[in-house]
C-alpha cells in the first residue's frame, strides 16, 4: 500500500516524553501512514520505551523505524529524516508533543493535493495539564509575525529534501521554509480550518524569544521579504509580552489557567469554547 504520509518525530534523551508522542501517532484510524523516530543518539532509555510498541505498529501494519544517529541538532535532523522518509507529505511531530486526536490524519489525507506544497491549521497548546487554542493566521501575516505553528503543518516531502531546513537557525529554520515557500508561490500554501496537534510550552522556541525574534527578522531579510518598520520595537514588545505572562504565572501558580484566559482542562472544550 502507498505511504501517503511520513509522521516524523525528532528526539534525543526524551524518555519522559516520548510515549505521549507515540500513542498519539498509534491511535489513528489511518492507515496510509509511517511512523519514523530520529533519534540523535538517545543515552537514556529513548530507545528501548519506542521498542515496546514495534509489535503494535506491526499489528495495524504501519510501517514503524527507529533510526538512531549523532546530528547536528534539531534542524539537521528533520532534514535527515525527510531523506529516509517514504510518504509523500511529511509532518513532524516532536517528542512531547502529538496529534490532536486520533481523526488527525485521516482527515489531512482528504485534503492532500498536487495543488498545494504545505498545508497547515490550528493546534492546541498544553502547560501544566490545561488546554489553550492557538489559530494560524493567514500566511501573508509570515510579514510580522510566524502565523504557522510547525507542528500544525504538512509539507511535502520533496519539498522538505528540495529546500531543507538552514541549519544556521537555531530555532526559526521551520519559519524560515515557510517563508521561501511562500515567497516562491503564495498559492501552494493553504490554511485549513483543522486542528493538527498538541504542543507543549516549554520548547526552546519558548524559552528563548529574543533569539527566535531575531531569527525571524534575519530569515525576512535573508529572503528579500518587505520587512515591517522599527523591527526592533517589535522585537522588544514580544519579549516584553512573554516576560510580563511568565511572570503572572509564577505569581498566580494555577490560578493562572483559567477559563477567562482561555484555558480548559479539557482539549475539545478548548476548541469549542474558541470557535
Amino acid at each position: 500500500m502507498k505511504t501517503l504520509i511520513s509522521v516524523i518525530t525528532v528526539c534525543l534523551n526524551a524518555e519522559k516524553d516520548i510515549e505521549f508522542t507515540i500513542n498519539s501517532v498509534l491511535e489513528q484510524d489511518f492507515t496510509g501512514y509511517e511512523f519514523l523516530i530520529q533519534d540523535g543518539g538517545s543515552d537514556d532509555h529513548t530507545i528501548g520505551i519506542a521498542e515496546r510498541y514495534r509489535e503494535l505498529f506491526k499489528d495495524k501494519n504501519i510501517p514503524f523505524r527507529i533510526i538512531s544517529e549523532k546530528d547536528e541538532g534539531i534542524y539537521d535532523a528533520m532534514n535527515k529524516a525527510a531523506g529516509y522518509a517514504d510518504g509523500e507529505w511529511v509532518i513532524y511531530i516532536n517528542a512531547g508533543d502529538a496529534l490532536f486526536d486520533k481523526n488527525v490524519l485521516r482527515n489531512l489525507s482528504l485534503e492532500l493535493s498536487d495543488r498545494y506544497d504545505v498545508l497547515y491549521g490550528d493546534a492546541v497548546m498544553m502547560d501544566n495539564g490545561m488546554y489553550r487554542m492557538l489559530r494560524a493566521g493567514e500566511a501573508e501575516r509570515l510579514r510580522n509575525t510566524n502565523p504557522i505553528c510547525h507542528q500544525a503543518s504538512i509539507t511535502r516531502t520533496g519539498i522538505v529534501r528540495k529546500y531543507s531546513f538552514d541549519c544556521r537557525y537555531k530555532i526559526a529554520a521551520d519559519f524560515d521554509l515557510f517563508v521561501k515557500l511562500y515567497l516562491k508561490d503564495a498559492d501552494r500554501v493553504k490554511k485549513l480550518d483543522l486542528v493538527f496537534g498538541i504542543f507543549r510550552l516549554g520548547g526552546i522556541s519558548n524559552r528563548n524569544i529574543r533569539q527566535r525574534e531575531k531569527e525571524f527578522y534575519a530569515s525576512r531579510k535573508q529572503n528579500g521579504m518587505k520587512r515591517m518598520l522599527f523591527p526592533r520595537l517589535l522585537i522588544v514588545e514580544v519579549v516584553a509580552f512573554n516576560m510580563f505572562r511568565d511572570f503572572c504565572r509564577k505569581v498566580m501558580g494555577q490560578k493562572y489557567y483559567s477559563k477567562s484566559r482561555g484555558w480548559f482542562s479539557d482539549r475539545y472544550e478548548a476548541v469549542k469554547a474558541d470557535v
